[in-house]
């Protein structure tokens, strides 16, 4: 009896005991489930409030006020502002364009617009004439071949031109930085100036200055006889601000000197492109003290680097001229914008279609990559800059292969950039030998060149615009895609030859800015731009202003 109660007794305690057991694990387990869903909260909180710090730091670095505002003092702040402006121009350029309409579209767009330059002569445009306008293209002409002797020549040649003597030469800057250009100030006995002549883009460190186009503010004041009479507020091209901020500070005194010395004589700022735009902006400078109030400004083909008030401002005191087809004055971010859009609207790909039809070296192309691709396997690799034949046939392999690639941790090309160039697509495949005992190895969608429907669409996806991951990590760079549209510059002269009939005309218009707010796309929208074509045009226009002339007192003479 005694080891039966025993027994019932442990069996009641262990019931009972694992009952109140099971109720604690029960329990544990709730109070563990709820720590770790809080846990889970918690991190996601952290998580929250890590990217919204993170956007806050980028909005802060995305002001103007984190670009230059001066010219770098030393060779780190250069290289810091270097390396923005070349992620800058990436994506603004390589970016955003594919290369299909970067190779294809514009060439294709350029082909279908044909000649332009009649819209410069419609309108509101007003057709230059007299004896006045042929002595300001004399003059002008003059300035320009001083302009371009300083840039190309050597700096004795350029005095020789001028007939300048050593005293002549008040300044001159013969060494280029970044944001800091070369530039000269001569004393002009013969017009009776003192001018100031700014070299554009040629070397590689001015090309990064006009390259940093960040749109920043720049207001100008209006004074009049001592006397502040209006405040112009607006947006300029960032480089060209800096740029002449660095050169007002190092040319004030000495004007200052020289309007002491020769008060009778005037300030005129020269440039061409780049050192157009610096000039423009430095006369807007210079204009706001009192003793450089009659500055003056003459830019040749400046691009468009000011908003529409500042631009209209300057009409009583900047002149520029346009050679004909030459685009960098209608260039700038929001226009580059709007001919991207036109050339990814357009019917580009069914013209390539028509070309790879067409053309017969396509397909010598297109056999060559193919036996390379059927002889060297890494040409098939899709990180390699020759697209895979089965990229090309389905292109959404592409972006699987760059997702797969991009989430392994493992892959040494994730933060790499690469081109995503179309491939020249390859003839009929032939199997080889190998490839026969193999057909699991044959490629099964190589493209066939007699299907150029096929080959011109693949062309178009497989043509992506190289990818930036790393850009997109830089928050100093997260712009709007369309910024603040700018205009060139003052009161605007246009050079224009077009023909009527079998005759050449060659006539000069002054335009209306709102004409250069588009791109219009020409063969010779780059040739244009070159000093050499605007003196030749410029020569020709005072040759036939020069023949007008002569003709009209001949009738004169006649007549009396």
């Amino acid at each position: 009896m005694g080891t039966t109660e025993a027994m019932g007794t442990a069996v009641l305690l262990y019931l009972v005991l694992s009952g109140r057991l099971s109720v604690e694990d029960g329990e544990e387990r709730r109070l563990l489930k709820e720590a770790s869903a809080m846990r889970e909260r918690e991190k996601k909180e952290k998580r929250e409030k890590k990217e919204k710090k993170r956007k806050e730091k980028g909005k802060e670095k995305n002001v103007p006020g984190k670009w230059p505002v001066k010219a770098p003092d030393t060779f780190g702040e250069a290289v810091g502002v270097a390396a923005k402006t070349v992620k800058y121009t990436w994506k603004e350029t390589l970016g955003k364009w594919t290369l299909g309409e970067m190779v294809f579209g514009i060439k294709y767009c350029m082909k279908q617009e044909g000649n332009l330059q009649l819209e410069y002569t419609e309108g509101n445009s007003v057709q230059l004439k007299g004896n006045e306008v042929r002595d300001e293209l004399t003059s002008l002409l003059r300035y320009l071949k001083l302009c371009m002797y300083f840039s190309k020549k050597s700096y004795k040649s350029f005095m020789e031109l001028g007939q300048y003597s050593q005293d002549n030469v008040l300044v001159k800057k013969s060494k280029a930085r970044l944001l800091k250009p070369i530039f000269t100030v001569v004393r002009d006995p013969e017009t009776k100036s003192i001018l100031l002549l700014i070299r554009g883009a040629i070397s590689i460190k001015e090309r990064l200055t006009a390259a940093t186009g960040l749109q920043v503010p720049f207001h100008h004041v209006v004074v009049k006889d001592g006397v502040v009479t209006d405040l112009v507020l607006g947006h300029a091209h960032c480089g060209m601000v800096v740029s002449a901020r660095w050169i007002a500070k190092r040319v004030n005194p000495v004007l200052k000197q020289a309007l002491q010395e020769f008060p009778n004589y005037n300030i005129k700022i020269i440039g061409h492109s780049m050192g157009a735009c610096v000039g423009v902006i430095l006369t807007y400078i210079l204009r706001e003290n009192v003793e450089f109030s009659s500055a003056t400004c003459i830019a040749y083909g400046p691009a468009a680097c000011m908003t529409w008030e500042l631009a209209e401002s300057g009409k009583d005191f900047i002149t520029t001229l346009v050679n004909r087809t030459d685009m960098v004055p209608s260039f700038c971010q929001v226009s580059t914008a709007h001919l991207r859009n036109e050339v990814s609207a357009s019917s580009w790909l069914n013209d390539l279609r028509d070309q790879i039809k067409k053309t017969r070296f396509l397909n010598q192309v297109n056999r060559s990559v193919a036996f390379l691709r059927s002889h060297v396997p890494f040409v098939s690799n899709p990180h390699s800059k020759v697209v895979d034949a089965d990229m090309l046939a389905n292109p959404n392999l592409a972006s699987t292969s760059d997702s797969k690639d991009a989430q392994n941790p493992n892959n040494p090309n994730k933060n790499h950039p690469h081109f995503n160039c179309f491939s020249c697509m390859g003839s009929q495949h032939t199997p080889s030998p190998i490839s026969t005992n193999s057909p699991q190895n044959v490629p099964q969608n190589i493209p066939n060149p007699t299907e150029p429907t096929k080959i011109a669409e693949s062309i178009a996806s497989s043509s992506k615009s190289i990818s930036e991951p790393e850009i997109q990590k830089d928050e100093n760079l997260n712009l709007p895609a369309e910024g603040v549209q700018f205009f060139p510059p003052g009161r605007i002269m246009h050079m224009v030859i077009f023909q009527e009939g079998e005759e050449e005309l060659l006539n000069i218009y002054e335009t209306p800015r709102e004409m250069y707010s588009k791109i219009r796309l020409a063969r010779s929208i780059i040739r244009d731009h070159y000093m050499p074509r605007y003196i030749k045009t410029l020569q020709s226009l005072v040759n036939k202003f020069e023949r007008e002339g002569k003709l009209d007192s001949c009738d004169l003479s006649e007549i009396s």
